[in-house]
């Protein structure tokens, strides 16, 4: 795989794993161990995740995410984007999707 960079932007979440709060996110749990296994299989792979809770300057550094936002609403997230270009939106993928993806 060349160098790839995965950025995941996500709404307002109390913490990134899922697990908090009475009843667990199952999707974002799933994803959490997905991103872990994406970094263990393909060190050189950069992963950056925001979300509005605690990484809003990295949704204001963005532009494009940002009026993609402030246009369509935060429906649309998580935006998952691939090298610069959208991969998904209002999911998140399955470690299989990204793999072969990360791999093309």
């Amino acid at each position: 795989m060349k160098y790839k960079k995965l950025s995941i932007f996500e709404g307002i979440m109390c913490c990134d794993t899922g697990v908090c709060g009475a009843e667990p996110n199952i999707n974002l749990v799933e994803f959490v161990d997905t991103l872990r296994k994406l970094k263990q299989n393909y060190p050189e792979l950069e992963i950056l995740r925001a979300n509005m809770s605690s990484g809003l300057d990295i949704f204001r550094k963005n532009m494009d995410i940002l009026m993609m936002v402030k246009n369509k609403g935060i429906s649309i997230l998580p935006l998952v984007i691939i090298d610069g270009e959208i991969y998904s939106q209002q999911r998140y993928p399955k470690y299989d999707e990204l793999k072969k993806a990360l791999e093309n």
